[in-house]
């Protein structure tokens, strides 16, 4: 079984971070785009101002280049912006499942492009359909190539060396791959540095438990489950 990236997620993490200060500007623009939907998808009643009867589709099952036309689809920053904000301060969140009902309703909004107010579901949820989301993407957010690159690529002695060419893979990869990576492990980044102080109990460790299988497909190809001896086995 493919345990590495669960034990060295601090490393991809890192790397990306790196990628996260080149893109700083654009991260910026998005969270202010994604702040101005969340008031669109979370307002109840009559709000003052005109707004879309419908929104993109975040499409499940398909390739990201689908999914992401011509950007990251509104709805789906606006989760990744509600668990970047709430996330860090709850417990086990990845890890502890959302309502199934929720779970289903939410992704049949975000699949019909529908207007949902955002505040009616809770942050398990969210994160269980965004791994939901992540798990249904072919071959997975890396693709399978560039899964075996990673594999290849953290047998390499030279720590510089692994994280100079896990850079250079994740720069190649499309701009709206890129740009969801920088995304998504900042919010696993903001989460696992107020894990001890929140007392949330989502470390690295456990955010490698739980979330790996959604972006690893080959973490789970063989029916196998990571247990927490191989976390701490491949612990940085």
């Amino acid at each position: 079984m493919n345990i590495w990236y669960i034990g060295n997620w601090n490393k991809i993490e890192d790397t990306i971070r790196g990628v996260f200060l080149i893109m700083s500007s654009w991260t910026e623009r998005m969270h202010r785009r994604a702040a101005t939907f969340s008031n669109v998808v979370t307002s109840c009643g009559h709000p003052t101002y005109a707004f879309p009867h419908r929104l993109e589709k975040v499409k499940f099952g398909v390739h990201l280049d689908e999914v992401c036309k011509n950007d990251i689809p509104a709805p789906l920053l606006v989760l990744i912006l509600k668990l970047n904000k709430e996330a860090p301060f709850k417990k086990d969140v990845f890890r502890a499942p959302g309502y199934q009902g929720s779970m289903k309703k939410l992704s049949h909004f975000l699949q019909a492009g529908r207007l949902v107010n955002i505040d009616n579901f809770s942050v398990y949820t969210i994160a269980s359909v965004l791994k939901k989301f992540l798990r249904k993407i072919p071959g997975g957010i890396f693709g399978r190539i560039n899964e075996q690159r990673l594999f290849h690529i953290i047998t390499l002695e030279s720590m510089e060396e692994q994280r100079n060419e896990i850079h250079r893979l994740i720069t190649s990869m499309p701009v709206h791959t890129q740009r969801l990576l920088v995304l998504l492990f900042g919010t696993f980044r903001v989460i696992a540095a107020n894990a001890d102080r929140a007392g949330t109990g989502m470390t690295s460790e456990a955010l490698g438990v739980s979330v790996a299988p959604s972006f690893f497909q080959s973490c789970v190809s063989d029916g196998k489950t990571a247990k927490m001896e191989d976390v701490l086995r491949f612990k940085v």
